[in-house]
């Protein structure tokens, strides 16, 4: 049943307004609507939670506060969450739009499910007031007296002003109502270690160091223009990769607050016709939650309002659930990071407490504070330099208790566990000290669907998805993504973003690779690289990921390969087409960064990969397919 047709069945219709919530935009109504929240919890059945249409103003400094951690952000050190729009402990709840904007002031969360029960979110829209992504773009260069500059253009939305000393442009956010203060300053690029930059001839957004951007250190002095421009001198040189309408994005990288959004121990959750036009801090997020729907969604910034960035990172990232997850119908257009990531986390073993009792750790500097398992969960373990099955058969163990990371006596990032089955020697094996063994929560990998999306204009890759459930990709368009389109990792090294893939099925899609100017990054159209401890792939025979099959899609190519795989049992590559690709190029823009990407790559690359099938593929005028296979023999090509 769509979410429509649940409207039409409500029993219950509570009007956000009739709790003093404002939709003329004029006054604060984060306070109004969480009592409406809470009132619905005094009734059962389906109720909607209606906004007639308007613009509703979210303040941080009314938002519900919340302690708890998530993964993939810096939530050891800011546990403290405010979320302008809270569900908690909801069932059967629809929060009704009617194509409303709400407007979120200071750096926190925008809405978060907690704890609930068939939530449907449905035809609204969120943005910022002021962005923490700050963009910058240039509208001219230049030279005065021997003396090389760069002016640029900020977008009405983010104050600033130019230091007393000329070298730092100081950015600030709206004051706090409650206190007066900022909610937020920053200097410069905000203490990022690397820029975001968008090139619009190419249509193509790319990280860069920062000694190329405005901040350079070979800025000499900074001047205000007028309230909306400045001028940067550069001495005798300016950065070579400034040229006109290049747009440069700052993001605070090492400060991940909280997720933009949160899906959290929920289940049955439907995102329909909703409309993020930025995330602070992190993307939205679902942890330990089960069957996730995104239909009809739209990731991208709101017209009008000068800016170009969607997303302090990724937009849509899984990180454990189970079930079902499906995203139809959406668009996603200039995060930070991955438009959608979905995967499960390795936890390591640490110490063996007793027969059926061990200690598991999480490992990633961003994972930490949060339930891992619960009682009646399966659990497969890996071996970290292999990903191989540590009984050879991926066994499941049952989990019988758990005490959690922060409880009795466990750090944030250490849990105990307790199984069903008496635990062997081998799950505590050590290499060189350190553990060898992850653990895997399999009732958190969910199956996937992702259909009828479209990506454009991604610094990073477009789907990350590494789950060992069934994986359907299909009807998408990536455009211009400046890493690998479509990426299956399996991590025990560095991210401990598990899982290996079982059956995966990537078919009538269509890929636009264009270069990006940098020869260090690689842009395959589909890339499988498991990450394991030593960097070493096992024999094909132990091959970490099976059954992939990657039929009818149409792949344009600028350049790079069209697939990049390593330790793959059972490939098949199968009626696809592959076309050279010549998009429009000014080679005035930025032509010294391109020079420098002059390396070819073959069609296909291979590695330790076992049972590998490609037949019946067109290629193009100007396509010559070559192939580099490496510790393996047993390609099958029909004529």
């Amino acid at each position: 049943m769509s979410t429509a047709e649940k409207l039409a069945q409500c029993q219950h219709i509570i009007d956000v307004t009739q709790f003093g919530a404002d939709p003329t935009g004029h006054y604060d109504s984060t306070r109004s609507i969480w009592q409406a929240l809470e009132f619905a919890k005094k009734m059962s059945g389906q109720i909607m939670i209606d906004f007639p249409k308007g613009t509703y103003q979210l303040q941080k400094a009314t938002a519900q506060a919340r302690v708890f951690h998530t993964s993939n952000t810096d939530s050891i050190q800011f546990p403290e969450k405010q979320i302008a729009l809270l569900l908690e402990d909801q069932q059967d709840i629809i929060l009704n739009g009617n194509d409303s904007l709400f407007i979120v002031h200071g750096d926190c969360m925008a809405l978060a499910v907690i704890r609930s029960k068939n939530v449907h979110l449905y035809n609204f829209s969120w943005d910022y007031a002021i962005p923490t992504v700050i963009e910058m773009c240039v509208t001219a260069i230049g030279e005065i007296n021997g003396e090389q500059y760069t002016d640029f253009s900020i977008p009405d939305c983010f104050p600033f002003n130019v230091g007393e000393d000329g070298k730092k442009v100081h950015w600030y956010s709206e004051r706090n109502p409650e206190t007066g203060e900022y909610y937020w300053t920053y200097e410069n690029h905000t203490n990022a270690p690397t820029i975001v930059a968008y090139h619009p001839d190419r249509n193509i957004s790319r990280r860069y160091d920062l000694g190329l951007g405005p901040f350079s250190d070979r800025r000499t002095k900074i001047t205000r223009l007028s309230d909306r421009e400045i001028r940067v001198f550069y001495g005798k040189r300016r950065p070579a990769l400034h040229q006109k309408d290049l747009l440069f994005e700052f993001c605070s990288i090492p400060m991940r607050q909280t997720a933009g959004a949160l899906i959290w121990e929920s289940s049955d959750t439907v995102i329909e016709k909703i409309t993020p036009h930025y995330l602070h801090g992190f993307g939205w997020l679902t942890q330990m939650s089960h069957n996730i729907t995104y239909r009809d969604c739209a990731f991208r910034a709101r017209g009008g309002s000068g800016r170009q960035t969607t997303s302090f990172a990724d937009l849509i990232h899984v990180s454990g659930a189970s079930g079902h997850i499906h995203i139809e119908g959406c668009e996603f257009y200039h995060p930070h990071d991955d438009p959608i990531n979905i995967h499960g986390t390795f936890t390591r073993v640490e110490e063996k407490v007793d027969e059926h009792t061990m200690k598991l750790r999480y490992v990633h500097r961003q994972q930490g504070g949060f339930p891992q398992f619960y009682p009646g969960n399966e659990v497969a373990f890996y071996y970290r330099d292999t990903l191989g099955a540590v009984d050879g058969e991926e066994k499941r163990y049952i989990v019988k208790t758990v005490q959690d990371p922060g409880v009795a006596g466990n750090d944030l990032r250490t849990m105990t566990v307790t199984f069903e089955q008496s635990l062997p020697a081998e799950l505590f094996r050590l290499d060189d000290g350190e553990p060898l063994v992850v653990a895997e929560n399999t009732t958190y990998t969910p199956s996937v669907h992702i259909e009828n999306n479209h990506f454009e204009t991604v610094p990073t890759r477009g789907i990350l998805c590494t789950t060992g459930k069934k994986v359907l990709i299909e009807n998408n368009t990536f455009r211009h993504m400046a890493m690998d389109a479509i990426f299956i990792s399996n991590d025990s090294q560095d991210w401990y973003e598990s899982g290996p893939v079982r059956d995966v099925t990537i078919q009538s899609n269509t890929f636009y690779v264009a270069k990006v100017g940098n020869p260090g990054w690689r842009t395959a159209g589909i890339r499988v690289h498991p990450v394991t401890k030593g960097s070493q792939y096992p024999a094909p025979e132990q091959a970490i990921h099976q059954n992939i099959k990657i039929k009818h899609n149409k792949f344009y190519m600028e350049h790079e390969s069209v697939l990049s795989i390593g330790s793959v049992n059972n490939l098949l590559f199968k009626n696809n087409m592959i076309e050279r690709y010549q998009p429009e190029l000014n080679a005035s823009y930025y032509p010294t960064l391109m020079r420098k990407e002059e390396r070819t790559y073959p069609t296909f690359e291979w590695n330790a990969c076992k049972n590998v099938q490609v037949e019946n593929n067109r290629f193009g005028e100007g396509i010559e397919r070559t192939e580099l296979v490496m510790n393996m023999s047993n390609i099958k090509t029909p004529k």
